[in-house]
């Protein structure tokens, strides 16, 4: 079963996520936060809320603080400006990591640094990338066949796009704005749902 990651946007404050993920938690499979301008307190205060209101710890993500990651237990993702993964898993070997990637040369890179998994995008032209053309289905299909870990999909994916996007036989999609940048995110998190369980 194809898996539904959601990202945070950056743009909304603490306390609305805090509000609102617990609520569609139920209807994601994994939730990134992806709070560049938030400290560390601020993020780790912020999983533990999200705990308290009963979001599992192995659905959060945390995007590039390993130091909340470890303080947490929950996954890191890392970036290409990130602490590379070989130097991750070397010194912290059961903590699971995630890697983003936007060619086929840098999943297979990840993989072999011991990536647990990998983000790919952007698949669909983006308000967030508009400067650069899409990666498209077919550079998609071709990171899944080449890999061995499970490859998440980014990028302009719109509910609509899900089904095409799944062809490829990628392990699920990753949206941002189109879940928590809409106005019923909860709403859009069960439209999501429906379409990724097909």
């Amino acid at each position: 079963m194809a898996n539904l990651h959601i990202l945070t946007t950056g743009q909304q404050p603490r306390s609305w996520l805090e509000r609102v993920i617990p609520v569609l938690a139920s209807d994601v499979d994994r939730i990134h936060l992806r709070e560049p301008m938030w400290s560390v307190r601020e993020l780790v205060a912020c999983i533990e809320t999200l705990q308290g209101c009963g979001v599992r710890v192995d659905q959060l993500i945390v995007h590039d603080r390993l130091d909340a990651a470890l303080v947490t237990g929950t996954t890191i993702h890392l970036t290409q400006h990130s602490i590379p993964v070989d130097r991750v898993r070397s010194r912290f070997p059961d903590i699971r990591i995630g890697q983003s990637v936007h060619s086929l040369t840098e999943a297979m890179a990840a993989e072999q640094a011991g990536a647990d998994y990998v983000m790919y995008g952007h698949i669909y032209a983006t308000a967030s990338k508009a400067a650069l053309p899409p990666r498209g289905l077919d550079a998609l299909a071709q990171v899944v066949d080449w890999t061995s870990v499970p490859v998440i999909a980014l990028g302009g994916i719109a509910s609509s796009r899900v089904s095409d996007v799944l062809t490829t036989g990628c392990a699920g999609v990753a949206v941002l704005s189109g879940i928590l940048g809409q106005a019923e995110p909860v709403k859009s998190a069960k439209q999501y749902r429906a379409v990724v369980d097909g």
